[in-house]
């Protein structure tokens, strides 16, 4: 079926009422019933990172319905009705507008397309490489499922009225039409007063809990995403700093070599771009990296955590002679200011387990939007999360089939949290039986919030016989003198003029360790053979410092595909 423009006159967006692409949203005050605005006179706040932009064009606006009607009314293409016509679920409307700023980019003439159509019929409706947006901060993709809201209703209110107190019957006819009317109005009244109710409780219930950037179960995750830690998360937030507050946990990440003289290596072998220099060190625990910053040649340093540590980190600064170098401040880097405008190094430890876990990253780049200057430097600046096939039964019986007999009696209940939750643990570098596949590369200095969720598809070949019975990640970290990203071709090497950092199997131990997904159906291989499929990761729905991962995967030339999902827990 093809789909293309009703060329008839449209009203201006919000005054349509028969429009799908009404632009009509509510204020704190539509939900008073008191309030005298009209039904469908509502306003959205700002909530998107860049303007709307037309899917085939350039133009952009205020609000994504009307990049939706202005497809519709001069590109020909009715979105809304392309979705209810092929019966699209969430990841297809996704698919569809990634292929659609797809197109545009390989043919520009679509520019100026007036009957742009599609059938259900192409290849790209299955493709997950159309999951991956396009276009950055592309507000379509947050949007599409508000025009799916109701249209409001309407009642037709008479031009005028009669008042029927005025007429006098003369007849019983009379006086039975007039008694007849007198209902018939007290009725319609009822009726009206009804609907006015109705209209109330569906602002204070419907909208007031779908619409308030909770549109769907899965708009409500992206508002999670896109908008960090919210008010259902406060507990973990400060769980996670007080978790930060007392000395092992520093004691453990200090006594962690290759993590500690990394960022030392890093300012010490070039304080000449430190010299004078104003950074920032967020998450600053102990004050380790403040004082290597100091001790390089920075002319202030900030120093800021939001942990009872901070007092300690204090005391350590004074100790050393510091104290007129760094400047320590206690407070979420969302919301503390700096007595500066802008810093010239941002440094932080922010990795976690599989590189993300904890989400602090996203801290991080809320610190490099406010305060980085032009040409500034992030350290570290460029992070990039691996993935290879293990070959460890070992691994599978401890950890999984030990529960089949345990003194002699099945426990196959216990198997399942093996299998749903992801294993931070030391992987035998003998077992790994593949190449190793590039899942996410993490270039610091432009990465945006929105993209540390992510789906990547992933080809590792066995380079032996043997079997897969999981798959092990871990990541690389490079800091780098101007914060230059580092090309895909280039492997666990040493060069000049970068530190670089490996949380590898075949590395030097570091508290991270490597993140192991068992697999509940192991894949046999031979030596050649190759396994494709595709790595989902994003943070945790309950908790956002967690990672929810799903991997589907296959061997090549097979039918079967296997889904398993994992979660990396606190």
């Amino acid at each position: 079926m093809a789909f293309r423009l009703n060329a008839a006159e449209w009203r201006n967006i919000g005054q349509a009422p028969g429009s799908a692409y009404s632009a009509s949203e509510y204020t704190a005050s539509d939900v008073e019933p008191n309030e005298e605005e009209n039904w469908d006179d509502w306003e959205r706040e700002d909530q998107y990172d860049s303007a709307p932009k037309c899917l085939f064009c350039a133009e952009t606006f205020e609000m994504p319905e009307e990049a939706f009607q202005h497809c519709q009314q001069m590109h020909g293409f009715d979105f809304l009705a392309v979705k209810r016509s092929l019966n699209l679920d969430f990841y297809k409307c996704i698919r569809m507008i990634n292929y659609i700023r797809k197109q545009v980019l390989l043919r520009p003439e679509l520019a100026g397309t007036k009957d742009f159509v599609l059938t259900g019929n192409e290849d790209f409706w299955e493709n997950d490489e159309f999951l991956q947006p396009v276009m950055e901060d592309d507000a379509l993709l947050f949007a599409f499922e508000e025009l799916e809201i109701a249209e409001p209703l309407h009642i037709e209110e008479p031009e005028e009225r009669f008042d029927l107190s005025t007429i006098q019957p003369s007849t019983e006819l009379e006086k039975r039409l007039v008694a007849l009317l007198q209902k018939t109005d007290e009725k319609y009244a009822n009726l009206k007063n009804q609907f006015d109710d109705y209209k109330t409780m569906v602002k204070k219930t419907f909208l007031d809990n779908i619409l308030d950037d909770t549109r769907s179960e899965r708009s409500m995750s992206v508002a999670s995403i896109r908008t960090g830690l919210n008010k259902a998360h406060e507990d973990v937030g400060n769980y996670y700093f007080e978790s930060y507050a007392g000395n092992e946990i520093h004691e453990q990440m200090l006594k962690d070599k290759p993590r500690t003289e990394a960022y030392r290596d890093f300012m010490y072998d070039n304080k000449d771009i430190l010299k004078g220099k104003i950074v920032l060190d967020v998450g600053c625990g102990t004050g380790i990296l403040s004082m290597f910053a100091a001790r390089a040649g920075a002319k202030q340093v900030y120093a800021v955590d939001n942990s009872d540590i901070v007092e300690k980190a204090r005391a350590n600064i004074k100790e050393n002679g510091f104290d007129e170098i760094i400047t320590v401040i206690r407070g979420k880097v969302e919301e503390i200011s700096l007595p500066v405008d802008k810093v010239d190094i941002i440094v932080s430890e922010w990795m976690g387990y599989f590189l993300l876990f904890e989400a602090m990253l996203d801290s991080v780049l809320v610190a490099r939007n406010r305060w980085l200057a032009p040409n500034g430097i992030m350290a570290p600046s460029h992070c990039r999360i691996l993935m290879a096939a293990l070959d460890d039964e070992d691994l599978k019986n401890d950890r999984c089939n030990f529960w089949d007999d345990v003194y002699g009696f099945k426990m196959t209940a216990m198997k399942g949290p093996v299998l749903q939750d992801a294993l931070v643990d030391y992987i035998k570098p003998h077992t790994v039986m593949s190449t190793v596949a590039t899942l996410k590369d993490l270039y610091l200095q432009q990465i945006v919030t929105r993209q540390l969720d992510f789906i990547s598809t992933f080809e590792v070949q066995a380079n032996r016989d043997g079997t897969i019975y999981a798959f092990g990640g871990w990541f690389d970290t490079w800091f780098t003198r101007d914060g230059h990203p580092i090309p895909l071709s280039r492997e666990a090497q040493r060069v000049q003029g970068e530190t670089f950092m490996t949380t590898s199997p075949f590395g030097e131990d570091t508290h991270w360790k490597q993140t192991i997904f068992i697999l509940d159906k192991p894949l046999s291989l031979k030596q050649g053979d190759k396994v494709k499929g595709v790595f989902t990761c994003h943070k945790g729905a309950a908790n956002p410092r967690e990672l929810e991962c799903e991997i589907k995967y296959s061997l090549e030339g097979s039918n079967d595909l296997l889904i398993q999902s994992f979660t990396l827990r606190s």
